[in-house]
């Protein structure tokens, strides 16, 4: 186009030219009389314009030439920027795509459901992993869709079924609200369980994170059940049990009153220690279902530990109501229990507190029952008892016993008091049993009978018990050659194989000749796991100890224990020492008794012995040993050698 700009403009220039020499060659014509120097001049003026009038139309063509170069370049120029900004568009989209594409697939790997909302509550991302939580089809919740309709789809699926439509509705109005709290719980119809947590950002909108929590969820429930409930028989513990003690006492100051029931099973360690630990986990097992079989929903029954239970019975109005629940519970728990391999019986003891009349405070309650249990166990066990105001006087006073007996135990403020033992072939004293005394600062003398049981209830028998073997053998080793000291074991010593190191270092630390210790146990020691405790008292027999049975006949005697462990000695308990010389009193027992230690080639010592006739009796039944007030009463150490003096110094028969 330009090129023909150009041509057009030549063309006008030299038409313009020639139309000027015409004209001039016309005007000469019209003219004879002009000069050849006129003619020549306007010859050469003619040509002059003619040559201007090409530079012209040079100067013109070149002009246009410029502008059409200038033009071109322009374009060219104009036509490149756009195809670069066209490049680096099409590069930034192609970046932003791929960071798109990674986070969608970062939001797709990731194990929790995540949802972003645009301050309109619009949908703005959603990941994968949202719709497997929820069991949607995919593409089921897209980008724009309003928190409701997100919602309803979720209702669609079928993943919220236990609600109706509108109370899931408003739940999304509450998860946005600003009150709400920031994570939550949903218990999904099939089971599973989901936490919800709901974070507002900046700008407005909010994100919603949505993790499948099922089994955090099930194990912290069963840490917390755990916590709250027995291992043994699942029911509630004492965590439980206050919480329900307590609501019952908010219920009883508006309404009506409650029981307290405090129960302990009578002879259940006798079969956890013979039978074993899982007879004895299934009979708990058993008797706490027998348990909730005796009580209504509203109840509550929990086990305190050991052999202990507690029972909360609602809405109670008069004592009877209670009595009639502890009678049930009497007639229900005793009856035999056929386990799998096993049939057992064992009672039950109750002791029942009434509230609000004994108190409105969880610990008075408890205790109050504690105390009446107590009293039921001491009344013969097998029966219920209800709390009374004079118990809690004998409560306090065995608490202050108790207090008093842990101290003189840390001061080691007891003595030893000794007993002869008067042999009668010999005619002289041949040992002394050792004794335990405990005199107290205020109290004075404290009766054995008192404190030996608290001690075995609080679990001092057994430190308490070896602190007198060894007290005893170091005194003893001090006296003539010859003289034994007999020194009781309790039934609590005998439940470890401890027993024998314990000796052991008694004879080692006094140097005590253990031919001169006798150890005396009960029968109901032998009721305490059979075999281990003869493996027990067969492993002092090899540390060259002597072994007497006490109070022969006095609990739960049976003669294979005799035929199983041969022991040295049988003591006569002093009941039926005492009725000798009464007419159809023992001595028909004193006499077996002392027939029997014979045969099994066993000596016999008679306790209790006060009288000469009781004493002739048994001299002529021939009984070896005897000890009694007739000889002594129990002495301290110092007053050992006049007492030997007097019975062993001179030879005399006694009566």
């Amino acid at each position: 186009m330009g090129r023909d700009v150009r041509r057009a403009g030549l063309a006008v220039c030299l038409i313009v030219a020639a139309s000027a020499a015409v004209a001039l060659g016309a005007v000469f014509l019209s003219m004879p009389g002009l000069g050849a120097a006129t003619v020549l001049a306007a010859a050469t003026a003619l040509v002059l314009v003619s040559l201007a009038l090409l530079r012209l139309a040079r100067r013109l063509d070149g002009a246009m030439r410029a502008a059409e170069d200038s033009a071109a370049m322009c374009a060219e120029t104009t036509a490149l920027t756009v195809a670069a900004d066209i490049a680096v568009l099409k590069r930034s989209e192609a970046v932003l795509s791929e960071r798109i594409a990674r986070l969608n697939a970062a939001l797709d790997t990731l194990s929790l459901g995540f949802l972003l909302y645009d301050r309109d509550h619009r949908l703005l991302v959603v990941n994968r992993r949202y719709h497997e939580i929820y069991r949607l089809p995919s593409g089921a919740v897209t980008p724009g869709m309003s928190a409701r309709e997100v919602l309803r789809r979720n209702v669609q699926a079928g993943s919220e079924a236990e609600r109706s439509e509108a109370e899931q509705l408003a739940e999304i109005g509450a998860l946005m609200g600003s009150g709400a709290a920031p994570a939550q719980i949903q218990h999904l119809p099939d089971g599973r369980v989901v936490a919800v947590e709901i974070q507002p950002i900046d700008g407005g909108g909010f994100v919603a994170i949505y993790e499948e929590a099922t089994e955090r969820w099930n194990a912290e429930a069963r840490i917390a059940h755990m916590a709250r409930h027995d291992a043994v028989t699942d029911l509630p513990n004492r965590v439980l049990l206050r919480e329900r003690i307590e609501g019952a006492i908010t219920q009883a100051r508006r309404e009506t009153g409650f029981a307290m029931l405090c129960l302990d099973l009578d002879n259940f360690k006798q079969v956890n220690d013979t039978l074993g630990h899982a007879v004895g986990d299934e009979l708990l097992r058993a008797v706490a279902h027998r348990l909730r079989a005796c009580v209504r929903e509203v109840d509550t029954v929990a086990r305190l530990g050991g052999d202990e239970f507690a029972i909360i019975q609602a809405a109670v109005t008069t004592p009877a109501d209670a009595a009639t629940l502890a009678q049930r519970i009497l007639d229900v728990v005793s009856a035999p229990y056929a386990l799998t391999h096993h049939s057992v019986i064992v009672g039950v003891s109750i002791g029942i507190a009434l509230a609000p009349g004994d108190g409105l405070e969880a610990e008075r309650l408890m205790q109050c029952a504690d105390v009446a249990l107590y009293r039921a166990k001491g009344d013969g066990r097998g029966v219920f008892r209800f709390f009374e105001a004079e118990m809690d006087a004998r409560l306090q006073a065995r608490r202050s016993l108790e207090l008093d007996l842990r101290a003189a135990f840390e001061a080691e403020a007891f003595d030893l008091h000794y007993q002869p033992i008067y042999d009668l072939s010999a005619e002289r004293i041949c040992g002394f049993e050792a004794l335990l005394r405990w005199t107290h600062p205020t109290r004075g003398r404290v009766s054995p009978a008192e404190f030996v049981p608290l001690a075995e209830e609080i679990g001092l028998i057994v430190p308490l018990g070896e602190w007198v073997l060894r007290r005893a053998c170091r005194e003893a080793a001090g006296w003539p050659e010859g003289l034994k000291v007999a020194v009781n074991v309790s039934a609590a010593q005998f439940t470890s194989s401890a027993l024998i190191g314990t000796v052991k270092a008694a004879l080692a630390e006094s140097g005590l000749p253990a031919r001169r210790l006798e150890l005396e146990i009960t029968e109901s020691v032998l009721l305490v796991n059979g075999s281990a405790t003869v493996a027990i008292l067969h492993g002092l027999r090899n540390l060259g100890t002597r072994i007497a049975m006490d109070d022969f006949g006095t609990g739960y005697s049976s003669l294979s224990y005799l035929r199983s462990f041969p022991f040295d000695k049988m003591k006569v308990d002093q009941s039926f020492t005492r009725d000798l010389t009464v007419e159809q009193g023992s001595g028909f027992i004193v006499r077996a008794v002392v027939s029997l230690a014979s045969s099994l080639g066993m000596t016999t010592t008679a306790e209790g012995v006060e009288t000469p006739e009781q004493l002739a009796w048994l001299r002529e039944e021939g009984c070896d040993e005897v000890q009694g007030y007739l000889f002594s009463p129990p002495v301290p150490a110092c007053a050992l050698p006049a007492l030997l003096e007097t019975w062993n110094g001179r030879t005399r028969r006694a009566a």
